[in-house]
């Protein structure tokens, strides 16, 4: 099974104006090839932040291209896209994450920092872990809202998939996914990989009637199937991770929304429940939706970088 992952690059400031990213890294028979058109400055750096998210098309929160777009910095920022697998593949959480790095190791660039959103922070804290071993020094490691992936987390992220598919889904459809979706999370034993697992092969059939009655072209089926099991293996496959020592010595942007990330752990457990997680915790007055888009969490992280 291929896992070879591949970095694009993140353009930075007035490069970005029009929201566009950067050249594509990827590991490869003959060492790291580049392609795409990323600002020169990124191609010849010497060091680089990697960017752990999953963004896809129509999302409603901001991601580090956003985060990115603003920063004035010398190190070059990668952020990854996972390998297209889907989920209940027999592969090991921490070999899936650290197959990632083949592309970065053989740039010689060094790693300043690993940043990660949300479920990417768990992937940010094993980078992490994995560059140190092999650098020789620890990068820096700045979360943002982490938390840990779980049931209610693709239920969640799954619930965001359908609305954008609402356009090509009948009343028939989205009665016979949320019925398959409530049905598996209540199932005694489910797990967070099964879970995943099940609501991808359920959904892709109801899917696929769906593309064919829209007649929609098989390109773009193998496209968007791509996608969406690329991102709940994503989801599913960071429950076999435990970041908790990483997230130890981690500096962590919090935003205000009470769903998500330390908040959302100080609901669940109590309001002493978030402490120790983290190093440092910095809170925010934006939403987790613009958290990486505020000003202020661009500064604050300009500054972290910079030092």
């Amino acid at each position: 099974m291929n896992l070879a992952a591949t970095w694009q690059t993140l353009a930075k400031t007035a490069a970005t104006s029009e929201g566009k990213s950067g050249a594509h890294v990827a590991g490869g028979p003959d060492g790291v090839t580049v392609s795409g058109t990323g600002e020169a400055a990124d191609l010849v750096a010497k060091e680089v932040v990697l960017c752990a998210d999953f963004t896809v098309t129509g999302r409603p929160e901001a991601g580090f291209p956003d985060l990115v777009a603003r920063l004035d910095l010398d190190p070059a920022f990668w952020h990854i896209v996972p390998p297209s697998i889907e989920p209940g593949a027999d592969i090991d959480g921490a070999a899936y994450v650290r197959s990632w790095l083949t592309p970065v190791r053989e740039s010689g660039l060094r790693v300043k920092a690993v940043m990660g959103y949300c479920v990417g922070a768990v992937y940010a804290a094993e980078l992490a872990d994995a560059v140190a071993e092999y650098q020789g020094d620890e990068p820096q490691l700045i979360v943002f809202d982490p938390e840990q992936t779980s049931m209610d987390t693709i239920r969640y992220q799954f619930g965001n998939v359908l609305g954008i598919l609402s356009s090509i889904l009948n009343d028939e459809d989205v009665t016979e996914t949320q019925e398959a979706v409530n049905r598996l999370y209540d199932t005694e034993g489910m797990t967070v990989g099964r879970y995943a697992s099940e609501l991808y092969e359920t959904f892709r059939a109801i899917g696929q009637r769906a593309f064919q009655r829209a007649g929609l072209d098989v390109e773009y089926g193998v496209e968007m199937w791509g996608a969406f099991s690329s991102f709940l293996s994503y989801l599913s496959y960071a429950d076999q991770l435990d970041p908790s020592v990483g997230w130890r010595r981690a500096t962590a942007f919090s935003s205000s929304s009470a769903g998500n990330g330390l908040n959302r752990l100080r609901g669940v457990a109590g309001e002493h429940a978030a402490e120790g997680v983290v190093a440092r915790e910095l809170a925010f007055t934006e939403g987790h939706d613009e958290l990486l888009r505020s000003n202020e969490v661009v500064r604050t992280v300009a500054e972290l970088l910079g030092k």
